[in-house]
């Protein structure tokens, strides 16, 4: 039992591992682009999505994510009972998307 017990939270951390790394490797060139210029800084391009309507609207549910490859935000707001994601570009604070 505490072997397969070991095994399983094992398997996990490996599989979790490369993930993570991806993750702060998005992190680091996602610093290095604000730093130069090439993106809107999280907190701004936040502040000015939510100043518009409907997101004004809106609850802001934090935790963005982002897609390094794209340069795209996913940011996320509660909307009465629904979560609506809306996609962002990094580099100019244009919305490109929104589910649903």
């Amino acid at each position: 039992m505490i072997r397969t017990t070991i095994f399983a939270l094992t398997a996990a951390l490996l599989v979790a591992a490369p993930a993570a790394a991806r993750g702060d490797r998005d992190q680091d060139n996602l610093r290095e682009a604000a730093a130069q210029g090439q993106v809107i800084p999280l907190n701004r391009l936040v502040a000015d999505i939510r100043s518009r309507p409907p997101y004004n609207e809106m609850t802001y549910l934090g935790g963005p994510q982002f897609d390094a490859g794209r340069m795209i935000y996913a940011l996320k707001f509660m909307d009465g009972n629904q979560v609506v994601v809306v996609y962002v570009d990094a580099r100019t604070g244009r919305i490109v998307g929104r589910k649903p």
